[in-house]
């Protein structure tokens, strides 16, 4: 069972994207954003070079998920076959419309 997946890794335009996910020991699973550059400034504007956001699943959300992703075990490995690349994107809507209960943090930065 795999225990870090890498969902999205790009760089352009002087700047990076990276969105990977990962099983923590007491089988949450962390799923972690760190965009820098002058994407940034476009997407949220007011002069930021860089974001970074967690989504947090508690085991039970990791439940709730499988049962979203019709997987019976390898969570993650299902994460990447369905939110590689471009997908990442469609990953919290995703779990907004299955009820997959989770945590979200974010910060901007210069």
């Amino acid at each position: 069972m795999l225990k870090y997946v890498s969902l999205l890794e790009t760089r352009a335009g002087g700047g990076s994207r990276q969105t990977g996910a990962r099983l923590k020991d007491d089988g949450t699973i962390l799923i972690e954003g760190h965009d820098l550059g002058p994407g940034v400034d476009v997407f949220l504007g007011a002069g930021m070079t860089e974001y970074e956001w967690a989504l947090s699943i508690k085991p039970p959300g990791v439940r709730a998920l499988k049962m979203a992703l019709a997987c019976d075990d390898d969570v993650l490995a299902a994460l990447g076959q369905r939110f590689s690349g471009d997908a990442s994107a469609d990953l919290q809507p995703f779990l907004d419309s299955n009820d997959v209960p989770y945590e979200f943090w974010s910060r901007l930065g210069e």
